[in-house]
C-alpha cells in the first residue's frame, strides 16, 4: 500500500512538472492588447471588477481547490515469547489548499494593458 501512495505522489509530481507559472504567464501575455470583451467571452465573467483612479478597470478571476491527502495506518507486529506486540503509525490526512487570483487591467477603451497573478496554483 505504501508503494502505491509513493507511486501516486511521483506520478502527480511528473504531471504537474509540465505545468509552470511561465506557461501561465505566456497565456496572460497573449491577452495584452486584446479587448476585455474577448477575454470575458473566453474565460467567462470575472468574479469582481474595480475602477481605478486613472480610469482603467481591473477584472479579477479566481480559482481554488482543496485536496486531502489519503490517510493511512500501518501496523507492525513483533513477537516476543508468547506475546504479540503491535504498533500503529498513521500518516496522511493533510488538507492542501491551492488558489490563484488573476487580475487584468483594461484601459477606458477596453484594451488589456497589463495583468498580475497571485497564489500557489497559477500554472498551466
Amino acid at each position: 500500500m505504501k508503494f502505491l501512495i509513493v507511486a501516486a505522489a511521483l506520478l502527480s509530481l511528473l504531471i504537474s512538472a509540465c505545468a509552470t507559472t511561465a506557461n501561465y504567464e505566456a497565456v496572460l501575455n497573449s491577452w495584452k492588447g486584446q479587448n476585455i470583451s474577448d477575454l470575458i467571452n473566453d474565460w467567462g465573467y470575472p468574479i469582481n471588477s474595480y475602477k481605478l483612479p486613472n480610469g482603467n478597470t481591473v477584472y479579477m478571476y479566481s480559482s481554488s481547490n482543496t485536496y486531502i491527502t489519503p490517510r493511512n495506518t500501518t501496523t507492525t507486529y513483533e513477537v516476543r515469547g508468547n506475546t504479540i506486540y503491535g504498533r500503529s503509525n498513521t500518516y496522511g490526512g493533510q488538507t492542501l489548499n491551492y488558489w490563484c487570483n488573476t487580475f487584468f487591467e483594461a484601459d477606458e477603451s477596453g484594451q488589456i494593458v497589463t495583468w498580475r497573478w497571485e497564489g500557489n496554483d497559477c500554472r498551466l
